[in-house]
């Protein structure tokens, strides 16, 4: 267990760069910060891929790579667009509010599907989680954009909730089915199955697109497009690849209501590198909230680990 929340706490740290690398990213919409990260993404796993083919391993047949390529549509072109949409339309706090709900919706949705432990025992835990969300987030939240700008950022996080709960439910599933299937190899699979989205949407998105405009913005070398550059590799290889391999591992280890209760942390190392960018302090309010988000998961982990070992005793 102790590995498999160390894997969580990693690829929390590591997703909680989303947050904060978009904004950086000026002069680019939502879709093409999406296709940056996944083509790095993409480009990445390919050479892992080549590398592990010559080696003879990470081999497997056309019902995996089918597999890859649905779960690699919703939670990477399909979640990451709603996220950069949500963070530039409604606000950044509304935008981490409605995601950071992701450790009650995974781990309500986790435990429904494999009916881990009772419902009862995840009710406490999940409304401290909501309350501190609530505590740290609703200070910060403004209504400066358009309401129509605002309702269509609303609906494109709360899409990307129901995406990523989705799929952390389904891939887990996934992972502990097939146990063939390794952490490193299917983050390698998913990697190259994205590379096929993001050459379709890609297309397709240069089609409709003000070519003379597009073709200017990606020839002209400025500090634009090299910052565009460097926020796609990191969230491509460290955000994608690396993440998805620790949050593979992890849900290997750890029942899904757990790991999804560890999801708070997405949220909270996200809070740090935004403390830390703008060298400021959190006002006591969101220090309490902050507080009541770790009482909340030190509250569950110790309820579920009684529950497992109850259960295997």
């Amino acid at each position: 267990m102790f590995k498999g929340i160390f894997y969580v706490l990693v690829a929390c740290f590591i997703w909680g760069l989303i947050f904060v690398i978009p904004p950086y990213i000026q002069g680019f919409n939502s879709m093409e910060v999406a296709l940056g990260r996944y083509f790095f993404f993409g480009i990445i796993s390919l050479v892992i891929l080549a590398r592990a083919f010559r080696k003879g391993s990470c081999k497997y047949p056309l019902g995996i790579w089918k597999k890859a390529l649905s779960i690699s549509l919703f939670s990477s072109i399909a979640y990451y667009s709603c996220v950069v949409f949500s963070l530039r339309y409604s606000t950044p706090a509304i935008c981490a509010l409605i995601l950071g709900l992701s450790p009650i919706t995974i781990t309500l949705y986790g435990n429904w599907k494999e009916k881990e432990f009772d419902f009862r025992s995840l009710m406490i835990p999940s409304l401290m989680i909501l309350i501190g969300l609530i505590m740290i987030n609703v200070p910060h939240m403004t209504f400066s954009s358009g309401i129509s700008d605002y309702l269509w950022g609303l609906l494109a996080g709360m899409v990307a909730l129901i995406i990523w709960t989705w799929f952390a439910v389904a891939n887990a599933q996934f992972l502990k089915k097939q146990p063939q299937v390794s952490s490193s190899d299917w983050s390698t699979l998913i990697g190259v199955a994205t590379f096929f989205w993001v050459c379709l949407f890609g297309t397709a998105f240069f089609l409709i697109a003000d070519k003379a405009s597009l073709l200017e913005r990606y020839s002209t070398w400025n500090q634009e497009l090299g910052l565009f550059l460097l926020g796609s590799m990191i969230l491509g290889f460290v955000c994608s690849w690396i993440g998805g391999f620790c949050w593979n591992k992890a849900s290997r280890y750890l029942p899904l209501s757990m790991a999804g209760q560890f999801m708070i942390f997405e949220t909270l190392f996200g809070l740090l590198f935004f403390y830390l960018l703008s060298g400021k302090i959190p006002p006591l309010w969101e220090c309490l909230g902050i507080f009541l988000l770790l009482s909340a998961i030190i509250y569950s982990v110790r309820l579920l680990s009684k529950s497992v070992s109850l259960e295997h005793s």
